[in-house]
């Protein structure tokens, strides 16, 4: 985690509707001042929020006992505020959406559209909501997503940044906005796609997801209930244009932990302490810029480097994460390079994992003290530009690699000639004059390999058990992807029914199904 930030009110613009009530509607209050102001910067009062002269009629009815509110904005009669002022716009785009539209950077002001200020406690909040690049400047950033146990200028949000791949757990209270905690997560969707976010709070326990994957957890007990509701703040961006698609509160659900994965080495380059390289050669510089990142700057074309973690240790079986970018104030307009992971170093010996920002190229390279060979390359589209994080991911086992970026898999390999060895970082300079990396978080730990399996060229029966005597359950499509568990020693495979947590086994034949990775390296399972 980063260093804390605290932002005071009036120096950015948020902002907050939360659930209109079941029932009716009453007058709206109008827009509380926070009585804090900023030094530089004066904050311009919003006017109250006007009366919705029609009645509320509670949202779309839901059969699920355990959901608790849900709302899907196809319909502008069960409440949201409608409003415009100088600066934003909340309402409606009739049949498909709620917006927020702020336009104007680095302004902040709170609307409460929650008549009967309805108060939730436990529970598990899903929002789907994508940022529109239609009425969405192209330059500056912003942030968007869900508040909860709201009360006043008390409340909790979990924010995503659609430009920067960052997400952000924060806590306001009538002092300021504090950042609990902070990171990236490549799954974030790019314009007009819609990004899930998922909140599981319980107690003052808060489980964070995005995109189906559970991200981190929080404890914080400073506020136990309160209302929900969403949250729109820019940044630099003159405007943001944010579409909030659907809705759902239900009762608590406890989120899907995998097994618990050995951390065996992280460093988030806040602490030079930590002992990596700090170095100035005549054509390279390696170090630290504090609090943030490790670098790499290379001041020539034609040349490469690589750093190792300090400690040397020889690891094997493993996965390794990096989220590194290249630094646009320090890198030369022209001209391409790449940079990644190293490991299974020993001397000259060791693989590496590189991608180009500029080209949107990755490569898998192999030395050798006669040669650099490159053993596997291809494009990867969602290579992100300047200054954003890219998640670089290596899952290590024997001679079997596999390789991600942003969470995609872009390819797999078989090389059995280096079993172990160093993790470290490479930087190439092809005729770039200039090329500045920056590191910000090293992850390495016990491998971890993500099953899947892909139906193609017909149907497949799902039964209760790995054979044909067992009863079918389920019938899998052409193009119907599943979750894998694993295979058994008669060749079937142990999967996830899609929307549960319901098991089953389909029989592997390779012209009906295709699995990432291959089966090969799918641990073995027993009924």
């Amino acid at each position: 985690m980063k260093n804390r930030h605290i932002y005071r009110f009036g120096w950015i613009f948020t902002v907050l509707v939360f659930i209109s009530s079941a029932t009716g509607c009453g007058n709206i209050p109008s827009i509380p001042q926070t009585g804090n102001e900023p030094t530089q910067t004066s904050v311009a009062s919003a006017p109250p929020v006007t009366e919705i002269a029609e009645a509320s009629p509670t949202a779309a009815s839901v059969s699920d006992p355990n959901v608790l509110y849900q709302d899907d904005f196809t319909n502008p009669g069960t409440g949201w505020t409608v409003d415009q002022f100088d600066n934003y716009f909340v309402g409606y785009h009739e049949p498909e959406y709620y917006h927020i539209e702020v336009t104007s950077p680095n302004y902040k002001a709170p609307i409460i559209v929650e008549p009967q200020k309805r108060s939730f406690e436990d529970g598990t909040i899903e929002l789907q909501v994508f940022t529109n690049s239609g009425k969405t400047a192209p330059e500056g950033d912003f942030r968007y997503g869900l508040v909860f146990r709201r009360s006043g200028d008390q409340y909790y949000a979990f924010t995503i940044s659609q430009r920067t791949k960052k997400w952000y757990f924060l806590k306001s209270s009538p002092t300021g906005l504090e950042v609990l905690k902070e990171g990236t997560e490549g799954s974030i969707h790019d314009l007009d796609v819609d990004d899930l976010l998922r909140v599981d709070a319980q107690g003052s326990n808060f489980f964070f997801h995005v995109n189906d994957h559970l991200i981190d957890e929080v404890n914080d007990s400073a506020y136990a209930s309160g209302e929900v509701g969403f949250y729109v703040e820019s940044f630099d961006s003159p405007s943001t244009h944010i579409h909030f698609n659907k809705l759902t509160i239900r009762n608590y659900e406890a989120p899907v932990k995998g097994p618990e994965v050995t951390v065996l080495y992280q460093d988030d380059f806040t602490n030079p302490a930590t002992g990596w390289t700090e170095k100035t050669f005549d054509n390279y510089f390696i170090g630290y810029h504090e609090p943030e990142y490790y670098h790499i700057e290379i001041t020539g074309p034609n040349y490469k480097t690589t750093v190792f973690e300090p400690e040397k240790r020889s690891i094997a079986d493993a996965t390794i994460e990096l989220q590194a970018f290249t630094n646009s104030g320090k890198t030369a307009p022209e001209g391409d390079f790449r940079y990644g992971l190293v490991l299974r170093r020993s001397g000259d010996q060791y693989y590496a994992f590189t991608i180009s920002q500029r080209t949107k190229k990755w490569y898998v390279l192999k030395s050798s003290p006669n040669e650099l060979v490159t053993l596997l390359e291809g494009t990867e589209d969602s290579i992100h530009d300047p200054d954003v994080d890219d998640l670089l991911r290596v899952d290590a086992q024997g001679s079997n690699f596999l390789f991600h970026i942003n969470d995609r898999l872009v390819a797999q390999i078989t090389d059995s000639d280096y079993a172990s060895g160093e993790v470290g970082f490479y930087v190439e300079s092809f005729d770039s004059p200039n090329t500045h990396i920056h590191f910000d978080t090293l992850t390495i730990r016990d491998v971890e390999l993500t099953l899947s399996c892909a139906v193609s060229g017909g149907t497949l029966y799902v039964r209760s058990g790995p054979g044909k005597t067992y009863s079918q359950i389920a019938v899998l499509s052409d193009g119907d992807t599943v979750k894998a568990l694993g295979i058994s020693s008669s060749q079937w495979i142990k999967i996830v029914m899609e929307g549960s947590d319901d098991q089953g086994w389909v029989s592997y034949d390779e012209g009906f199904i295709s699995c990432t990775p291959t089966v090969d390296l799918f641990p073995i399972v027993s009924p």
